[in-house]
């Protein structure tokens, strides 16, 4: 696997960062990245180094047809390393087997840009770091997060796409954040061969670094918490891999559980509520509402008290649309066993008894396995 004609370049209304991947599938494929400011503001400068932007947007794919990648630009020492013992984790955790990362040479050192960034989707994880970080602003030694950071990497366009810009548009406003939209081909180029569930979180750092000529600390929102870490593609072992020595990534919010990061946190943001996006088949201002995701976000919220309150999701919640719900996979699963191990708290016996028969329906299919699609 070869990536030929690096470059970023700037213009009036966005910056963007381009490579041509060759591989088995395709003698020449075009990678892009488009990065502009959703208020219309000036482009972000461009990174020094645009060839770090491919470490980890290809090092899953190309141990996935097992081919080592060059990169035929400078890339930074520190993500070098930090790439070898990813593919290392990668290879414990799947057993995929680590190929070579091989660049025209070691870039020089960069200094870290002064801002700070948060993928930011107004979902749970997202608005919980943010939250977070609001209520830490005056904190002795923090450093606040100034941009918001939201990747189409699933290349959404018309209306439901933009009520989710004008939602982030708002918290960005309302929270004096800068929100930065990138566009990419990056998921659809690469699908073919690794799943998303395995390479999200390297999709992002590759987004990420994008930006290290206006960023130095980015933040990727856990989904898990500290109590339960199984192998997934952000991860907070696995995403401070790809920094370098000019952007640090983190993994932010592990310390709390999603049930957590909504009773103590979202619910009592007014903010929060009005602009929450849990899933992607929204209807005009709501969620779906009936979606796995859609529910357990309800019933989180109606545990601790503010689902009457939330403007994007049905205000009253159905027992019987809990107990008809279908888990896709053992990560909807777990999230539902937690849900069921906080209402044993709580007195509502039928919400339990519901969330309990939806878990028993979904015991015998919700095993996953990473996506290795070889091509050679």
């Amino acid at each position: 696997m070869m990536l030929e004609r690096v470059a970023a370049e700037t213009g009036a209304y966005e910056t963007r960062v381009l490579g041509m991947v060759r591989w088995p599938r395709n003698e020449g494929e075009l990678l892009e990245f488009r990065i502009r400011d959703a208020a219309g503001g000036p482009p972000p400068p461009p990174p020094a180094n645009p060839g770090n932007t491919f470490v980890p947007a290809f090092a899953l794919p190309a141990m996935a047809i097992e081919e080592p990648l060059i990169i035929n630009a400078p890339v930074s020492g520190r993500l070098l390393r930090g790439a070898r013992d990813a593919m290392d984790l990668y290879h414990r955790w799947w057993d995929a087997k680590p190929v070579e990362i091989v660049p025209t040479t070691t870039a020089g050192p960069t200094s870290a840009a002064a801002g700070v960034g948060l993928f930011f989707t107004a979902g749970v994880d997202s608005h919980y770091s943010l939250l977070k970080d609001l209520r830490r602003a005056d904190a002795p030694g923090h450093r606040e997060i100034t941009h918001l950071v939201f990747a189409n990497v699933h290349e959404d366009d018309g209306p439901d796409h933009e009520r989710l810009l004008a939602r982030l548009t708002e918290v960005a406003r309302e929270t004096g954040k800068r929100l930065l939209i990138v566009e990419t081909n990056l998921r659809s180029l690469t699908e073919e061969v690794v799943g998303w569930n395995e390479y999200h979180g390297a999709a992002l750092a590759s987004v990420a670094l994008t930006l290290e000529g206006v960023l130095g600390t980015c933040l990727l929102a856990s989904t898990e918490e500290y109590g339960h870490l199984p192998p997934w593609g952000s991860h907070p072992l696995l995403d401070p891999l790809w920094s370098t020595e000019g952007l640090s990534l983190l993994h932010d919010g592990v310390e709390a559980a999603r049930i957590e990061k909504i009773s103590r946190y979202l619910v009592h943001s007014a903010l929060a509520l009005r602009t929450l996006t849990v899933c992607t088949r929204t209807q005009p201002g709501v969620n779906c509402g009936s979606c796995d995701q859609c529910v357990a976000t309800m019933i989180a919220l109606e545990i601790g008290g503010g689902l009457s309150e939330c403007a994007t999701l049905p205000r009253t919640l159905d027992t019987e649309l809990v107990r008809q719900t279908r888990l896709r996979g053992w990560a909807q699963s777990d999230s539902w066993r937690e849900l069921a191990n906080q209402l044993a708290t709580v007195d509502r016996p039928e919400l339990s008894e519901a969330v309990a028969e939806a878990l028993a329906a979904a015991a015998d299919g919700t095993s996953w396995q990473p996506m290795f699609q070889r091509t050679t």
